[in-house]
């Protein structure tokens, strides 16, 4: 594989990741024959990372069996993830409804890794989202209590404590003090976390003494108007490529993922995102009488917004959590990927 047809097949799967998954699937499926046709082509692209898209895409299409197969792929070619990799299987058929063959994996992988705390997040995550309540809290407690015993070294609890508070309510259970414990610090480590464009705000102070700070983006449906509404940014580095023109809406995500990273790293620790669409936020000028620069405006409504949390967005999400562009990917997918390009 030549290097001009690599970096060709990588700029294809960057747009097509953010359209249709029949698209993706295909630009996938074209990319992987190419890798596996030439053994050179490992330098350029990775095989068990494309089966892994693929897994993805054919869940996200209902094709499950095609889902299946490529995670056999990455189970057969040793891939390295967290959870276990047979969890992606377990996973699918939980969603799809094959809930014997899954906990049979479930199962399997909890006495190989007894101590893989995200075992316990994405199963009971998987379950917690098609209702079985009961065996989701069964997992999640699991997980919350070797959370709280480790130290948390994954920074799971308050994710662990969100998705069991659910199962809890659902189950017309009261919070009991798992859901207050606090790690032990003496097993706990500093590990990094992922580190918009638009002058952040302060807002209400949360834990600790850092108040929260609350960023403006503009979602998807936004986007198509920025250079009528929103032209001061429409003339911003961040939305405009080498040429001088506009990017889509995937990349300007993942810049604005890029300063976040940035921001966490420089040690802001609590971040908020605010979806800013036009009628919302001309309906709050004029409520509050609102004049100045537009910049400066976008970070008041962005920090008025978060008193209430309405629409408001926490970064960074979880890893198996819808990422926070509103692609539909997981983050661990989509924006929380680390870019080799550079783009960040």
């Amino acid at each position: 594989m030549h290097v001009d047809e690599a970096d060709q097949l990588y700029r294809e799967l960057r747009e097509a990741a953010a359209g249709p998954p029949e698209t993706y699937a295909r630009v996938l499926e074209r990319a992987l024959a190419a890798c596996e046709a030439d053994p050179a082509g490992g330098g350029y692209l990775d095989a068990l990372e494309l089966h892994d898209e693929l897994a993805e895409a054919y869940d996200r299409l209902g094709r499950v069996e095609d889902a299946l197969r490529h995670v056999d792929a990455l189970v057969q070619g040793d891939y390295q993830s967290d959870p276990d990799p047979r969890c992606r299987r377990a996973e699918i058929l939980t969603r799809h409804g094959r809930l014997a063959e899954a906990a049979a994996i479930w199962d399997e992988v909890a006495r190989d890794t007894p101590d893989d705390v995200w075992l316990y997040n994405n199963a009971g995550l998987e379950y917690g989202a098609i209702g079985e309540h009961q065996i989701a809290l069964t997992w999640l407690t699991k997980g919350l209590e070797l959370a709280v015993r480790t130290g948390d070294p994954e920074r799971l609890v308050d994710q662990l404590r969100d998705l069991r508070a659910d199962s809890l309510a659902a189950l017309d259970r009261e919070p009991d003090w798992l859901q207050t414990a606090e790690p032990r610090a003496a097993a706990r480590t500093a590990r990094p976390r992922p580190s918009l464009t638009h002058a952040p705000a302060q807002v209400a102070r949360g834990r600790g003494d850092q108040p929260p700070v609350a960023w403006a983006w503009l979602p998807a449906d936004e986007y198509p108007h920025l250079e009528q509404r929103w032209p001061d940014i429409a003339d911003a580095p961040i939305v405009r490529d080498e040429t001088g023109g506009l990017v889509g809406h995937a990349t300007y995500c993942r810049r604005m993922e890029g300063r976040l990273r940035a921001r966490s790293e420089a040690g802001m620790t609590t971040i908020r995102i605010t979806p800013v669409r036009w009628a919302e936020y001309t309906a709050w000028r004029t409520d509050n009488r609102e004049e100045g620069d537009p910049a400066d405006l976008r970070a008041r409504y962005a920090a008025d917004r978060c008193t209430d949390s309405s629409g408001v967005i926490t970064w960074p999400p979880g890893r198996n959590e819808p990422c926070w562009c509103g692609s539909g990917r997981k983050y661990k997918k989509c924006c929380g990927v680390p870019d080799p390009g550079g783009m960040l």
